[in-house]
């Protein structure tokens, strides 16, 4: 009997990724792994199990990367990032090429394959992406240029919807 994929009990995340979310979160600040878990959802609308999470903290623990930090309510762990976790993110961050490959092939699979998008309409549609991911470093610099992006993306939007009727 072939099930639906609609009957499946929740959505994954690609290996590595909580891993390397984990990290990036106790980069921000220190946090137990509910608060994990719960950032994990705001951030990526899945929110990993217990089962999943723990485990991972023992072993980035056991690895170097992370240390217990002790908390004012002492029933609490919270964890933050050791040295060696803290050079481990920057390295991350330097070269975020498994990151952007992973989310382009997912982008690709998602509108080509799943949307069923035309080829032309997702070459542009890719591109404008990949001019975003381009340009948004420069306006992360100036709240000048922050504004004018929001701009042209608010226009952009504006448009789109106007060819649609879309509310």
């Amino acid at each position: 009997m072939r099930r639906h994929f609609k009957t499946h009990r929740h959505t994954g995340i690609p290996k590595g990724f909580l891993w390397h979310i984990t990290l990036q979160l106790l980069r921000r600040e220190y946090l137990s792994g509910s608060e994990i878990m719960e950032q994990f959802l705001e951030y990526t609308d899945y929110k990993p199990s217990p089962g999943s999470v723990y485990p991972l903290l023992s072993q980035l623990q056991k690895s170097g990367l992370i240390e217990e930090v002790v908390d004012e309510d002492p029933s609490l762990k919270r964890y933050r990032l050791t040295d060696l976790g803290r050079e481990e993110v920057e390295a991350a961050m330097a070269d975020d090429s498994f990151m952007r490959k992973r989310q382009k092939t997912l982008r690709k699979i998602y509108w080509r394959l799943h949307r069923n998008i035309p080829e032309d309409l997702y070459t542009s549609f890719s591109g404008f992406l990949d001019s975003f991911e381009k340009s948004h470093h420069y306006a992360l610099d100036s709240q000048e240029k922050k504004i004018e992006l929001i701009k042209i993306i608010d226009e952009a939007a504006i448009n789109m919807k106007k060819m649609g009727d879309i509310e």
